[in-house]
């Protein structure tokens, strides 16, 4: 560096430098100007350009290089050969040109590493030619000495000219959008100058001069006159050139400057167009990023300036890379064809963005390229794959619906009749939940079944499925039988986990589950008979008391054709009136005399003739029409009474479905209202099963019923779950002994010590007892003798029409006489 400056300062005319490095600087800046008009054209109006920029760069540095030469003051007189000298103004303008055309090879490529190769490198060329034109002049010296070259210092004053030749174009080039503005273009002249300098004065600070009058000097030579003349009328061209490029460029300035002013604005308004819009723009040529939007780098996640260059399919998930490679290589060969697809964007970090990409051809930045508008479309994925969970799952407890179900059912057994395997179809429907949802309400009956279905989930295998398929109704698929007893263990084990109790809102609650069970081979060769069959078989187990399962079998096919069979003529039997009641009589224990009547249903099948109620009322509550049936007997029952005597009541049994019903008090009330009857000729008898599902409720129906004056009775007191709470805490006017302690009494001491407790307690609670099933004389004078209140039986008379009803009341006060009921009497 200290030789540098020495050779500067104390070998050279500092004014002749300082000349020297102004023509350089406007012999740069022409060129920096002129290669900014051949960015902007085409063709060969652009390589013209290109050519100007090289001859103002080359005669330019020449000029500098023999002005600074000129400076030098070796202290004796110093010619110049000729050929040599104008040997390397043809060098300097030639790789200059080169160079700049390399450059500008390089403008015309898509943003990235390839463009900035190019650019650079060819600013290195243009480097090269002012080290060859430096050193190629500094040989046209003709002296009688010889030049010596320090070798580090030529590499040193090498690589000055090669870096600042590439740094030049490069700043001057910029990332393509900015390229040649005066801030580039006076950045690049200061760096290509500085090379240009400090090129000139390291190779000159390399050589050194030994004198040696052997050397023969060449006989062409220019005097330092003519080489002054010649430097000097080359910085007027250069100079020349420069005002005329500086005119001429302050001519288009203002038309550029419009230009740019409109472009910039047309720029603006597509670029806010762009940013604007929702859906994600990017532009690319070949498969690389040339420009996008806002919208598409929010879609991947990263900075819009670090997504030019980059390859299209590095910001797609790679399983999409070789489809998105087909459809680009099928682009460019279709030109202008349009393009759509449906691809996932791969997000910074790392998820999956699914865009609908359309695509087509567009002209962009001198060459063809695609653009291509990605619209996001993970709500609609999402919305789509809702809608399909929601018409394959149940909404309240996530299982597969009926739909999934039967579609998993028909494969399965495809693939056990490939493979020879198993299926297994068990169907369960839940005990007592519809008390629980009743009772509770719907939420609490939501609660329930979601808590069930978490359980039936763990209880099966991953490849098994369990469903919902209506209501309190589960199905479950269990596929890969391997032993015999697999359906089975499962039931049993199905079984036991319903039956823990539930944690409902802080309250502890018991259900069951009945499970029918179907195999394939053997009970169907298709889902829909395998279902029907496990439906079947949990009839079954609902009939075997609940809490139970049982495998299919074909004799319960024919069970169950014959239950439908029943419920269908029951249907019929209602609308077409074939139901009638009939009336039991109820009479006081110590005189028989008649009290009243209970109200019996009876039904006379026209083929199958009587049908017991024990029959046809349980499947009246199984099937929903206990309902219809209970409000048509009690509206029936209270027509009839008001033609009997005001003295005589009416009973009528209530089904625990009926009572369960949140309008049973306001219901009875309307009909007793419609009939006339009064309300104290009333009575309603419960069994013990009504108390136990709900008390609260049950007791809020009793008090209703109650004030308004209806008489309500216990059946069947001493079965079941009797307990003396019920006495004390619900408003009862009677309880009936069940008529199996009455049989019994005679006989058994045991069945007589609970009849005398039960008289006992109606008495204490001042509650009229009944005896239901007398049937011998003997049956009632023990009763008499333990002062019971009421009886009824076959002994006092059987159940009646309403035709003999009005008979036996005009006939009979009393109904025994002479020991035998009345009604017999009255039928003889």
């Amino acid at each position: 560096m200290l030789r540098i400056y020495t050779c500067i300062t104390q070998e050279h005319d500092l004014r002749l430098v300082l000349l020297a490095a102004l023509i350089c600087l406007f012999a740069a800046y022409t060129a920096f100007s002129l290669l900014g008009r051949a960015a902007a054209a085409r063709n060969w109006t652009r390589l013209a350009w290109t050519a100007g920029a090289g001859v103002a760069a080359g005669s330019g540095i020449w000029a500098t290089h023999f002005i600074a030469m000129l400076a030098f003051s070796p202290q004796m007189p110093t010619t110049y050969a000729v050929i040599p000298t104008f040997l390397s103004i043809n060098i300097a303008g030639l790789i200059s040109f080169l160079g700049f055309g390399l450059a500008m090879q390089g403008h015309g490529h898509a943003a990235g590493l390839e463009r900035r190769l190019y650019i650079i490198a060819g600013g290195i060329f243009a480097g090269a030619g002012i080290s060859a034109m430096h050193y190629v002049g500094m040989s046209a010296m003709s002296l009688y000495q010889m030049l010596h070259y320090d070798k580090a210092m030529v590499g040193a004053s090498l690589f000055i000219g090669l870096v600042m030749g590439g740094a030049a174009t490069q700043i001057a080039f910029g990332n393509g959008r900015d390229a040649f503005t005066l801030r580039r273009r006076v950045l690049a002249t200061l760096a290509l100058t500085l090379g240009i300098c400090g090129m000139h004065f390291t190779g000159m600070a390399a050589s050194t001069i030994t004198l040696d009058p052997g050397i023969a000097v060449e006989t062409e030579v220019l005097s330092t006159f003519w080489l002054a003349f010649g430097v000097t009328a080359v910085a007027v061209v250069v100079l020349a050139l420069s005002l005329a490029g500086a005119i001429f460029d302050q001519h288009l300035s203002g038309l550029r400057a419009a230009e740019a002013a409109k472009l910039r604005a047309s720029e603006n308004r597509f670029r806010q167009l762009a940013d604007a819009t929702f859906e994600g723009i990017v532009i690319h040529r070949g498969g690389q990023v040339l420009d996008t939007n806002a919208a598409f780098a929010e879609l991947v996640g990263r900075p819009q300036e670090s997504l030019i260059g980059r390859n299209v399919l590095d910001l797609c998930m790679p399983d999409s890379h070789a489809r998105i490679a087909g459809v680009l290589a099928r682009a460019e060969e279709e030109g202008r064809g349009e393009t759509a697809m449906e691809i996932d964007l791969r997000h910074a970090d790392g998820r999956a963005v699914a865009v609908e990409a359309y695509g087509r051809a567009m002209p962009f930045e001198g060459g063809d390229a695609r653009v291509v508008a990605l619209r996001d479309i993970r709500e609609r994925k999402a919305a789509e794959e809702r809608i399909h969970h929601m018409a394959h799952h149940d909404a309240l407890t996530g299982l597969p619906n009926r739909v999934l179900f039967h579609d998993r059912l028909t494969q399965a057994v495809a693939r056990a009749k490939r493979t020879g395997n198993t299926v297994a179809v068990l169907c369960l429907d839940l005990d007592r939940f519809k008390n629980v949802n009743d009772l509770n309400g719907h939420a609490i009956g939501d609660e329930l079944l979601r808590q069930v279905a978490q359980r039936l989930g763990a209880n099966i295998r991953a490849d098994d499925t369990v469903a919902r398929l209506s209501g309190d109704e589960f199905a479950i698929i269990q596929v890969g039988v391997s032993h015999p007893d697999g359906p089975a263990i499962m039931a049993e084990r199905l079984v036991q986990s319903i039956a823990k109790p539930f944690d409902l809102g802080g309250q502890q609650t018991l259900i069951g589950t009945s499970i029918g069970i179907s195999l394939f081979p053997g009970d169907g060769e298709k889902g829909e008979d395998l279902v029907r069959a496990a439906d079947t078989a949990l009839y079954r187990a609902k009939e075997a008391g609940r809490s139970t399962f049982r495998f299919f079998e074909a004799a319960m096919d024919s069970r169950l054709q014959e239950r439908r069979h029943l419920e269908r003529d029951l249907r019929q039997a209602m609308a077409e009136r074939q139901l009638e009641l009939h009336y039991q009589p109820l009479a006081d224990c110590d005189n028989a005399h008649l009290i009243g009547f209970e109200a019996l249903l009876r039904w006379t099948h026209p083929e199958r003739g009587p049908i017991s109620p024990a029959e046809f009322i349980p499947l009246a509550e199984e099937c929903g029409l206990i309902m219809q049936l209970g409000s048509w007997v009690l509206r029936t029952a209270c027509q009839e009474a008001v033609t009997w005597p005001e003295d005589k009541i009416v009973a009528v049994n209530l089904s625990p479905i009926q009572f369960r019903h949140a309008d049973m008090a306001k219901e009875v009330l309307t009909i007793l209202n419609q009939t006339g009857l009064a309300a104290n000729r009333l009575e309603l008898e419960i069994t013990e099963g009504v108390l136990i599902d709900d008390t609260d409720r049950t007791l809020e129906t009793l008090n209703t019923l109650k004030a308004a004056g209806v008489r309500i009775s216990l059946d069947d007191f001493g079965t079941g779950y009797s307990s003396l709470s019920y006495l004390h805490r619900f408003p009862f006017d009677k309880i009936k002994i069940d008529r199996s302690f009455i049989w019994e009494m005679e006989k058994n001491p045991d069945s007589m010590s609970i009849v005398r407790a039960v008289i006992a307690l109606g008495r204490s609670l001042r509650i009229t007892v009944t005896a239901e099933g007398v049937e011998t004389p003997n049956q009632l004078a023990l009763l008499q003798n333990e002062n019971c209140d009421q009886a009824q039986g076959y002994l006092l008379g059987r159940p009646i029409s309403r035709q003999d009803v009005k008979r036996l009341i005009e006939a009979a006060p009393r109904l025994i006489q002479a020991e035998l009921p009345l009604s017999t009497k009255a039928a003889e």
